[in-house]
This record gives C-alpha cells, structure tokens and sequence, in this order.
C-alpha cells in the first residue's frame, strides 16, 4: 500500500512538473510614434492598435504591417475604452456631448474597410462599456441593457458583466443581478470584464487586488495587486502593479498571470514606468504605455 502511494505521489509531482508552463517575453518593440500615446487597445488579431492622448482626447489607429496611422476622431473622450468588433472590421467609441450642462455619450462605429462612420447608439445617460456582441455590441445605459446591431441577429443575448457605483452587476437569463464575491460590506469592485469563453469574470476590488471568479461570484483564484487587468485569454490575464506618492505615480510594471495564480511573469523593462496594457492572445502580443507617453509592443511565448 506505501508503495502504491509514493507512486502515486511520484506521478502527480511529475504531472504537475510537465504541466507547469513558463512565459517569455521574445521580443520589445517601441512604436515610434509621432506623437504621444496612451491607452492602446489592441485587434484580436494583433495587426492594428487604437490608442488616444493622455485625457482621452481624438482616437487613433495604427497599423502595426505598414506602420500608418490613422485619425479615427478628434472629439473629446473618444479614447474612452474603444474596441474593435469581433471581426475587426469595425471600432466603436464614444462620442460625447452636453445637454443641459449633463453629459451624454453616443457611441459611433468606423468601417476601416471603407473609412466610415456610422451612429450606432443615440447619446445616453451614464453608458457603460460596451461588448462585442455578434456583429456589434451590448452595453448598459441607466441600468438598462441596450443592443445595437449591423443587419439581423441570430445570436441569443449574451452573458454581460459591468461595474457600477463600484459593484458589480452581472446580466445573464435575462435579468440583472448583482455580485458580492469577496462579500465585502461595502462594494469597492472596478476593472470589471468578462472572460473571452463568457464562464468567468476578472476585477479589480480597492483593498483586495485582483481576482476571478466565476459567474455565481465564487472566487476562482486571486492574484494579489494589480490594476486595469485584461484578459490575455481564457487562462492568462495581464495588468499593472504601480505605486505613488500620493501625487504622481512613481513606479509601475506589467506583469502577466496565470487564471490560477500559479505561474507569473514581468513583461515590461525595469527601467519603464508601464502602465494600461491591452493583450491579443491569438496573436501572442501585449502593448502598454509608458508614463511619458510611448507604446511599447511586446511578443510573448507561453510553452
């Protein structure tokens, strides 16, 4: 019977050691842009990447094959967490406007194909961030769930999750619900989004650091510090531990985990205050901005 066991514990220590999996960072690259940038948004297919000014202010792309780029919008808070469609064929933003001294956000699509901008949603009341949905989007507005379209849909509505007045509120069976995974008595959750296979969820809780959790908001894992976490894919997610002297930030880093904690890597240099990445798992890239204001595109390899 001892022996059984030690070779039974022989074999899970081999298990895991085959299993472990190691990130590196192949290759850094700086954009050389003509002008500062920040916020970059990376397509899924890790060839063109959005990225806007300091304040959010007008929106760009640029094509990482030929090096161009392109003015999308000039208004004010259109680099306000954009994204490309599920097909990458489109971008969403913002466009804002004021009325009666309140502000509205609309959100307006640009074909790339054609250099066309189309409304898509009229100006609302405290809209959320919009998600890929189909052939466009799902967003929240007034705590309504609203959908907007190209042509007809055959897709049932989808599971969306959204942060606001700092909980986190979950649609799913057609109808809202809110979540409290760390149970805390006053809800503090931020960087809300929901895993590509649409089964777990990632956030941010003030005090806490980041976790994930699944859709009935059981903790599923929990990653210590770390800001503005995106998903890489379903098993990695990447974000920022900065720090600040109660005025300025003064160091900051990009690092890469593992969905179970147990694997981690830094991805920016040492000598960089990096901040806000956007990750392309399909493509194996990440891209962040540094403080001063460069965009720093990064190859990973997971094996």
């Amino acid at each position: 019977m001892k022996t059984i066991k030690t070779l039974l514990f022989l074999v899970s220590i081999l298990s895991t050691t085959l299993s472990a999996q190691t990130i590196t960072v192949t290759n850094r690259t700086e954009t050389k842009l003509a002008t500062k940038a920040y916020y970059p948004v990376l397509n899924h297919n890790g060839d063109k990447m959005l990225f806007s000014s300091d304040g959010y202010n007008g929106l760009s792309l640029y094509n990482l094959t030929d090096k161009k780029v392109l003015e999308i919008s000039k208004d004010a808070g259109a680099g306000y967490e954009p994204m490309f469609d599920a097909q990458d064929a489109r971008v969403f933003y913002r466009k804002t406007t004021f009325e009666n001294r309140l502000r509205m956000d609309a959100i307006e699509s640009f074909e790339l194909a054609k250099n066309k901008k189309t409304l898509m949603l009229n100006p609302q009341r405290d809209l959320k961030q919009a998600r890929n949905f189909q052939n466009g989007f799902i967003v929240t507005a007034n705590r309504k769930l609203l959908k907007s379209t190209f042509g007809k849909n055959t897709q049932s509505l989808a599971v969306y999750v959204t942060t606001q007045d700092l909980k986190i509120y979950l649609y799913k069976d057609a109808k809202f619900s809110i979540l409290n995974p760390l149970n805390q008595p006053e809800s503090r959750y931020l960087w809300v989004s929901l895993s590509p296979n649409g089964k777990m969820i990632l956030f941010t809780a003030a005090g806490n650091g980041a976790c994930v959790c699944d859709l009935s908001g059981k903790i599923i894992s929990s990653l210590g510090y770390l800001n503005a976490p995106v998903w890489y894919d379903d098993n990695y997610v990447v974000g920022m531990q900065d720090k600040d002297d109660g005025q300025m930030i003064i160091s900051s880093k990009v690092m890469m985990f593992s969905v179970n904690g147990k694997v981690k890597a830094e991805i920016s240099s040492p000598n960089e205050i990096a901040m806000y990445p956007t990750a392309a798992g399909k493509a194996s890239k990440i891209a962040y901005n540094t403080l001063d204001g460069k965009i720093l595109l990064v190859d990973i390899q997971i094996k």
